[in-house]
């Protein structure tokens, strides 16, 4: 049975929230599923569901990633091509308030840093019944960026049209002037770095102790470890060490695939507890890392404790990384 619109547009919303990650250095993402896993794009919804035939309303972009105006984007995301590539890209998406004509896919890309670049012309791809386009903005040429960073873009959306034929309105809060206009930031290299880990290598199974007194060690630097976790009542529950060096206190981070609760203790020689923080990572190889849980080992070969869970998530993949 085919979607109606307002579940379709719902449905849509929350795939802005996936929307991620071409080889600039090591490192992909791939946040959204491929295109051709996607529905047909030449199919639309219910002719019940369309808009009136008779408004003169243009469609509206009511959603996108980067949003409008938004300052610090990351302009470059990685993803996976083959087994032993990656490639860089940065993907916009748009969402609109109406079935779009999926025939007309041509966006133009502006620099308006540096006007002497000439602009470029995109050809998006059409989901959600007409009502998403992606856009995948690839490297100009083989040595550069897929956008640079600290500048200024706006995607121009004149060759889009709705269905009926009616061009983007350039007045509705969305986007106000019917362009999307944004700003990059820095690029993200030490999550490249991990992205390229967790997307060319085979993880390193390990499975975590269920005692708090004996565990196995995931603290080698570039591994990327796929722990599992033993059950804890209704939940799972399990226990690694991560061992310091010797001369310095060391920032560490876990680049995780999913939230996973973790907390740290000293148990040198007692049970002193470490500050962690898990926070959302930098998209830039989404769905392959999406979480960080960073802190910081103190120096002189002390033993660390990291305690994963209670989760309902058994198995889960992280890349270990010292700095």
């Amino acid at each position: 049975m085919r979607t109606a619109a307002t579940t379709t547009l719902l449905a849509t919303c929350a795939l802005l929230a996936l929307a991620g990650c071409d080889n600039d250095d090591p490192t992909p993402p791939n946040p959204l599923p491929d295109a051709g896993t996607q529905p047909d794009a030449g199919t639309q919804p219910d002719a019940g569901t369309q808009p009136d035939a008779g408004s003169v309303q243009g469609p509206a972009v009511i959603g996108s990633t980067p949003s409008e105006g938004e300052t610090n984007v990351l302009p470059v995301e990685l993803f996976k091509t083959d087994a032993m590539t990656t490639a860089a890209r940065k993907r916009v998406t748009l969402v609109f308030d109406t079935s779009m004509d999926t025939t007309a896919a041509e966006v133009t890309l502006v620099d308006r840093t540096t006007p002497a670049n000439a602009p470029r012309t995109l050809t998006g791809t059409w989901l959600e019944y007409g009502h998403m386009l992606l856009v995948d903005i690839p490297r100009p040429e083989s040595d550069l960026p897929p956008l640079e960073e600290e500048t200024a873009y706006t995607l121009e959306l004149g060759g889009l049209r709705s269905a009926e034929g009616h061009a983007v309105d350039t007045s509705h809060a969305g986007l106000g002037d019917g362009r999307l206009d944004f700003t990059t930031g820095r690029r993200d290299g030490t999550t490249e770095h991990a992205c390229a880990h967790a997307l060319l290598e085979s993880p390193t199974p390990v499975t975590a102790s269920a005692s708090p007194t004996i565990y196995p060690a995931t603290d080698a630097s570039h591994e990327f470890y796929a722990l599992t976790l033993p059950a804890s009542g209704a939940s799972f529950l399990g226990y690694t060490e991560v061992v310091s060096g010797e001369s310095r206190d060391e920032p560490v981070v876990l680049y995780l695939d999913r939230p996973i609760p973790v907390t740290v203790h000293d148990t040198t020689e007692g049970e002193d507890a470490v500050a962690s923080a898990l926070e959302p990572a930098r998209p830039v190889c989404l769905p392959a890392i999406s979480h960080t849980l960073k802190f910081t080992a103190p120096g002189g070969d002390r033993f660390l404790r990291l305690t994963f869970g209670p989760t309902e998530q058994e198995t889960f993949n992280f890349v270990f990384e010292r700095y």
